[in-house]
């Protein structure tokens, strides 16, 4: 696959070699350590600041390891408990501020809906103040959208990681149950490590969800069979969300990794020591070979939805749990209380994101009709 400025990876798209690879200690995300092309690189490559950030998303062995089960102390079962209460209150708000149930009001369903319940979760998540969840917010976007201009981009950035910073380091006169706590609890961890763990949770953590509950919606709203199947309890919402994970993956690639030695696929396929890997968890889930000549269908009653849409092995998203909970409290919440919700526009009209890491639909307008 060709990425900008000339530089080329290995895609993988097959089912079998995506779980295969993401398994394989061979394949390493450090891309200082194990790929020599980097070098090359200009400083103004786009994915460059992503790809080379001490993040437990680039690290290699123990070192992955570490910062792994720093992150995964911050989502222990029981805070999930506690985010989800919390959650199911707010969304009910949410739904009342769209206004009366016969109103027919048209909204972005993913901004004013999908978007708000990930970033605010994430607000829960970390411990930030209630009364600083807007100032939370502001810094999540300039992190995830920063400006065009390079300068007001790198203001925007640096505006972000000073609030994140500050999180952490009010907690250390202040501790909650949350995760900017724990990070600031945690030892043999640099100041830098803490906060780039809150970054690369909103980096990953908004837009997945965001897409997940988008995604799902706008495939129940062109499968109406489906959705009354789901609303009359013949099929779950799990059904739902897995069927969505499998063939609208919100993470489509997921850049980069960096083969540690030669690897041998067969076929007469051998990556080369130093090559880059581009991960393609979206293809997976509509792997034929898995799947059929149904892969590219949504159905929620299909038995099989196997997917690798949070990864595999050592790099598998640690969030997984946090964004289906999400998913399993928005998703019928929204069509219990507006269960003749329609597109506002026609479905083939909608914009697609333009990027190829996450998919899904720029906006996804709609009617709400009781």
């Amino acid at each position: 696959m060709n990425l900008p400025d000339g530089v080329t990876a290995w895609s993988v798209t097959r089912y079998e070699v995506l779980m295969r690879l993401a398994a394989d200690d061979r394949v390493s995300r450090d891309a200082q350590q194990h790929w020599p092309g980097l070098s090359d690189i200009p400083p103004g490559w786009p994915l460059r600041p992503f790809l080379i950030a001490p993040t437990v998303l680039n690290a290699y062995g123990a070192d992955r390891n570490r910062l792994r089960e720093l992150l995964e102390g911050a989502f222990t079962p029981r805070r999930l408990q506690i985010l989800a209460t919390r959650l199911q209150e707010r969304v009910q708000h949410y739904l009342e501020s769209f206004g009366s149930l016969s109103s027919g009001q048209v909204i972005d369903i993913k901004s004013r809906y999908a978007n708000v319940i990930a970033s605010e979760t994430l607000c829960d998540l970390f411990g930030v103040p209630h009364d600083d969840w807007e100032l939370g917010k502001i810094a999540f976007t300039r992190l995830l959208s920063p400006s065009p201009d390079p300068d007001a981009a790198a203001a925007d950035l640096d505006e972000a990681m000073t609030f994140l910073s500050e999180l952490i380091a009010s907690k250390q006169g202040a501790p909650g149950d949350d995760m900017a706590t724990t990070l600031a609890g945690a030892i043999n961890t640099t100041d830098e490590e803490r906060v780039l763990a809150l970054a690369v949770t909103i980096a990953g953590g908004i837009p997945s969800t965001t897409e997940l509950i988008t995604n799902a919606v706008f495939n129940l709203l062109r499968h109406g069979d489906q959705l009354q199947a789901v609303l009359k309890g013949a099929a779950s919402w799990s059904a739902v969300i897995e069927e969505t994970l499998r063939l609208d993956a919100p993470v489509q690639h997921m850049p980069l990794r960096y083969a540690v030695e030669d690897i041998d696929l067969g076929e007469g396929v051998v990556i080369h020591r130093g090559d880059p890997i581009l991960m393609g968890f979206g293809a997976g889930g509509r792997d034929p070979e898995i799947h059929g000549e149904t892969a590219d269908i949504f159905d929620i009653h299909r038995r099989n939805k196997e997917h690798v849409a949070f990864g595999y092995g050592v790099h598998h998203c640690i969030g997984a749990p946090l964004g289906r909970l999400q998913a399993a409290i928005a998703l019928p919440a929204l069509f219990e209380r507006f269960p003749h919700i329609g597109f506002a526009v026609r479905p083939e009209t909608l914009e697609p994101l333009s990027t190829f890491v996450f998919y899904g639909k720029a906006q996804l307008p709609v009617r709400l009709l009781p």
